[in-house]
């Protein structure tokens, strides 16, 4: 694919669903809907001339921990969005070969990140999801007497470039481009020879090529497995081809430079598999026999509000959701030890599609004592449903969430400690002003250094429109790190002449990517005195 249509097709995904599925959507994400044809201009310019541009403007990354379970955790890279843009825009240049160079979707066995661009939604991937992933292996477990289940240990932050690179080269036209990835790998990773930055299209993409030799190893040995990114399962009728199939497997991995994660790699009889994903057993949703969580985890929940037709997407959501007990769902959720995640998030996620008061009374059994705790591995998509439901919430409603985030942050809660979860109730905090608030805001500001949390709250005093904060925060902008200094270009609006006499007295020299930004911001700021958030 031509470079050209490869950075439409980039800018269209992301201005349509976001740079990733981890971070809080950075505001540069509406810049690409907004100028589309200059954001497409500046892409074009930046491919035209890489070397310089990557040498002037080195790509900025955040990195930061994200949650994993209870006690887990992983790290995350966000990059500065118009280089990820152009990051994305490479990698679909070669997505078609990719995808023709992996084993068929239909071998069903893979089921991750199958590449198939959707003009009209948007979308990088087709439909095929973890949950299909799951289905198949439920099937499969009733065809066969042994399931090993495992998962690559640290997949993404283990993939090594030089494999990469050469897994790149292999296929049939790439031209400069894999050089170009590499480059930018490297960038990314600080000079460090592996690993591939987590959360986004482009390195999923890049992630499945990794794994096809083993794919294949595995089909032409007559293997029967299912794998989704670093998951598997493996199907047997005796036990020792388990565990030849699980050695084959981890030498192969080992090849690439990839391990599996001891304590996760298990060989479990045909029904101990079935007994621990019940919930896949695909009854009917008008069985009166089906639970509430199979009749759940049988609902498609991708709704679009963008959509053309959203308006019936939704009143259909809200249709298949009638006879289905989210409350009673999450209210068994939150009185186990240990969440199912699963089951968990789809019923978070479904909040959106219920009436107003029954949303309150969802966000409430979120939000209630200790209930958080409980449901820490799920801790962003709660804050997420919150901020998302929050503007239809009644008064009481409202004041009733703002008191328990309040709580949540004077209680020293251990759940702020990650600051991607910091993040997120960052947003769901600062959906209504309020003094209390404001104080608290200032004191995170000072107390955290990630310009990830930082940049949140500026967007949040601006809107509140906090002059006295700005106009302190202005004497410090040399000392701000680049993604708080993006961001205060759009909050020195909310200064007025102040701002103006400031932006054009400052010393600094601005690159394309910044000029774009701060036109954008004052068309912005100008037209609806706020920021989203």
């Amino acid at each position: 694919m031509h470079i050209d249509a490869a950075i439409e097709i980039a800018l269209k995904n992301i201005a349509r669903h976001g740079d990733t599925d981890v971070f809080p959507f950075p505001l540069e994400k509406l810049i690409f809907h907004d100028r589309f044809q200059e954001s497409k201009d500046l892409l074009e310019q930046i491919h035209a001339n890489f070397d310089d541009f990557i040498a002037r403007y080195p790509p900025d990354t955040l990195e930061t921990l994200t949650q994993v379970g209870y006690t887990g955790f992983r790290w995350t890279t966000q990059i500065q969005p118009f280089w990820n843009a152009y990051y994305l825009a490479l990698v679909i240049t070669l997505a078609e070969q990719i995808e023709q160079q992996r084993i068929s979707i239909n071998d069903a066995s893979v089921y991750s990140y199958r590449y198939e661009w959707n003009n009209e939604e948007a979308k990088l991937f087709s439909a095929s999801s973890w949950k299909d992933y799951r289905q198949r292996s439920f099937d499969l477990s009733g065809e066969h007497k042994y399931v090993v289940i495992t998962d690559i240990a640290d997949f993404y932050p283990r993939i090594y470039h030089h494999r990469l690179e050469n897994a790149l080269n292999r296929l049939p036209t790439t031209g400069d481009v894999p050089n170009r990835i590499m480059k930018l790998l490297m960038s990314f990773s600080k000079n460090v020879s592996y690993g591939l930055p987590v959360g986004g299209p482009a390195s999923r993409i890049l992630a499945e090529l990794c794994l096809d030799s083993t794919d294949r190893m595995l089909l032409r040995n007559r293997v029967k497995f299912c794998r989704y990114a670093d998951d598997y399962a493996i199907f047997c009728n005796d036990k020792t081809d388990a565990y030849r199939v699980l050695v084959r497997l981890s030498e192969s991995l080992f090849n690439e430079g990839l391990v599996l994660q001891k304590n996760k790699t298990k060989i479990l009889t045909a029904e101990e598999f079935r007994s621990s994903t019940k919930l896949l057993d695909p009854k009917d949703s008008d069985d009166p026999l089906a639970s509430d969580e199979q009749k759940l985890l049988n609902i498609t929940l991708r709704y679009d509000p963008y959509s053309e037709t959203a308006e019936d997407d939704y009143e259909a959501l809200k249709a298949a959701m009638t006879d289905i007990d989210i409350i009673g769902i999450l209210g068994r959720e939150v009185a186990k030890t240990n969440i199912d995640s699963t089951v968990a998030k789809q019923a978070i996620k479904a909040i959106q599609a219920l009436e107003p008061n029954e949303q309150y009374g969802a966000i409430s059994t979120l939000l209630g004592e200790n209930n958080l705790d409980v449901l820490a591995p799920v801790f962003v998509t709660v804050m997420r449903a919150v901020r998302g439901v929050y503007e239809n919430l009644p008064d009481y409603g409202q004041n009733f969430v703002d008191r328990k985030l309040i709580a949540l942050y004077e209680s020293d809660s251990h759940l702020l400690s990650v600051d991607l979860n910091m993040s997120f109730y960052l947003q769901a905090l600062a959906q209504k002003q309020s003094a209390r608030k404001e104080e608290i805001l200032i004191e995170i500001y000072e107390r955290k250094a990630n310009p990830l949390i930082k940049r949140l709250i500026l967007i949040a005093m601006s809107n509140w429109n906090c002059h006295y904060w700005l106009t302190d925060l202005k004497r410090k902008y040399a000392g701000l790190s680049e993604w708080e200094k993006r961001y205060f270009i759009g909050s020195s609006y909310v200064l007025g002449d102040e701002g103006k006499h400031w932006r054009s007295h400052i010393k600094v020299t601005w690159s394309p990517m910044d000029e774009l930004t701060r036109d954008w911001f004052a068309d912005r700021m100008q037209r609806d005195r706020w920021l989203p958030l």
